[in-house]
């Protein structure tokens, strides 16, 4: 679960970029938001420091803090690589998030993906492939594999809308954080298909495995991006 502060810069990046705030006004002051979000002053001002840092907002001294200009020039698009709640999360401000089942299927897992989810070899795995779509055009294509034991139930209806909500609200598992690796790859033919790239236009991967609070890994997934949808961005706090 992420820090308070975290989900408080996620509210007020969300509110900068659906513009319910009027860019040539100051935001709401830091003892106005404690109150809405019932916590300290010093929680909001963690989380100002964090929408300094992605380049969302400054200050000013004695006048407040201020939407940059230039904010909606930072792609809308690019993705957390600190921390990781799902593509529904992710883009759910930027309009309607669905999915496409491209394959699914239970088995047992390879040694690579034994390692990842440590588990044994006589687990058994959902693999399932999804194009995810953000208002109807191609976004992601991600190849994940996820434990029976720790995903039970896991249906269609779950993997055209969101399988993250339904491990949270319906299981009720706490997700802390995840591992991931970038690298840029050539299009495969699932790519050029789903993704609607040619051959030599690069994808972006994320391999990454995904982690409950209690550090027992819930998803192993090859995630391959559009090269022209965004990147990923790190923001170092210090």
């Amino acid at each position: 679960m992420a820090a308070k502060y975290i989900t408080i810069a996620r509210e007020i990046k969300k509110r900068i970029i659906s513009q319910q705030y009027a860019a040539n006004e100051p935001l709401p002051d830091q003892f106005a938001l404690a109150a809405e979000f019932s916590t300290s002053r010093m929680t909001i001002q963690q989380a100002m420091r964090q929408l300094i840092v992605e380049g969302l907002v400054y200050t000013r001294q004695g006048q407040g803090t201020f939407i940059r200009k230039n904010f909606l020039q930072l792609s809308q698009w690019d993705l957390s690589g600190s921390d990781y709640f799902g593509a529904t999360k992710t883009w759910e401000h930027l309009g309607t998030v669905s999915s496409q089942v491209v394959h699914f299927e239970l088995r047992f897992p390879n040694e690579k993906e034994q390692a990842s989810l440590m588990i044994n070899g006589d687990a058994p795995v959902y693999d399932f492939v999804r194009l995810r779509l953000l208002n109807g055009e191609p976004m992601s294509l991600d190849s994940t594999v996820m434990p029976l034991n720790l995903v039970p139930g896991l249906n269609k209806t779950h993997l055209e809308s969101s399988v993250f909500r339904y491990v949270q609200e319906t299981l009720g598992l706490k997700i802390m954080g995840s591992y991931r690796v970038v690298r840029a790859l050539k299009p495969n033919a699932l790519d050029m298909q789903h993704l609607v790239c040619e051959q030599t236009d690069p994808v972006l991967e994320v391999e990454q495995v995904i982690y409950l609070e209690d550090g027992t890994p819930l998803e192993y997934a090859h995630c391959h991006y559009r090269y022209d949808h965004g990147g990923i961005v790190i923001v170092n706090n210090g």
